[in-house]
């Protein structure tokens, strides 16, 4: 036992060890890349918010007509396309059509952004270049792709959960009386349906996330993404077991603290949970 009490306790210390390929420490290279794919969740994650929500509301007020039943279907078609299929599609015609977010990689590999905060949308406003503008463009024309391919299987899970859950709140007493005050669909939604489909939508957010963080593992090796999945990936091809394992420790914590930080999220958004809480 006493590898294995060794182990655990450099394991406490942040020492995750050394790659069995250069001998470099896996801590160092990990956060150098788990930030790239940190950046491709989050901004599909708010893609697909911002689209998922206003859809979704759109679809509960229009439930019993042809618009309602077509966002429903649509939603259901789109979660089931299969992401490895998409994105090579996807990427084949911007190619061909020669379209400005056909790039694959983070950035220009001639360009230089110094690492701050190892988000490169972040850190490549801090740098003092004469072509600094023309450094942004291209950042953000390698992030739209693959960000665009991420956003599908998330913003369809969204419109599904977010009609579900509107259409039963539009079916109360509350809201009918709203109606009647003469309150538009907008105001509707903006104070009511909002307020009461957040709340149970922060879990399956969790969820939602985690879902994204496996399809990176395709998505980063298909662009060409320098993120944690097509990390994992290579060292898998290399049989790089000491990675393999803390690669997979590193993902399995930071869900860990997603959900414990959606639980905070659900507690101080919820009424119920708060009464609950003062209950007890």
């Amino acid at each position: 036992y006493s590898g294995y009490l060794n182990y655990m306790q450099h394991l406490f210390s942040g020492d995750l060890g050394i790659s069995y390929l250069d001998g470099q420490p896996l801590l160092d290279q990990i956060l150098a890349v788990f930030p790239a794919t940190i950046e491709l969740c989050i901004f599909a994650l708010f893609l697909a918010m911002l689209l998922g929500l206003p859809l979704g509301f759109w679809g509960a007020f229009n439930a019993k007509y042809w618009l309602g039943r077509s966002i429903r279907f649509g939603s259901a078609f789109g979660i089931s396309l299969p992401i490895f299929w998409i994105a090579p599609i996807v990427l084949y015609f911007a190619a061909s059509y020669q379209w400005e977010i056909s790039a694959i990689g983070q950035y220009y590999p001639l360009y230089q952004i110094k690492t701050i905060t190892g988000f490169a949308s972040i850190d490549v406003w801090f740098g003092e270049h004469p072509y600094q503008l023309k450094i942004i463009q291209n950042v953000f024309q390698h992030l739209a792709l693959p960000v665009l391919v991420l956003t599908i299987a998330p913003l369809m899970e969204i419109i599904q959960l977010t009609q579900n859950r509107a259409e039963k709140v539009l079916s109360e007493n509350y809201v009918k009386v709203a109606e009647t005050r003469g309150w538009s669909k907008v105001k509707i939604a903006r104070i009511i349906l909002l307020r009461n489909t957040l709340p149970p939508l922060m879990p399956q957010l969790t969820r939602t996330f985690t879902m994204l963080l496996a399809m990176c593992m395709l998505i980063e090796n298909i662009f060409s993404w320098p993120g944690i999945g097509q990390w994992l990936i290579n060292a898998v091809e290399q049989q790089d077991y000491n990675a393999i394992s803390a690669g997979m420790m590193i993902i399995g914590l930071f869900i860990i603290l997603i959900n414990m930080f959606s639980g905070f999220l659900m507690f101080i958004s919820d009424p119920f949970n708060r009464k609950g809480w003062y209950v007890r």
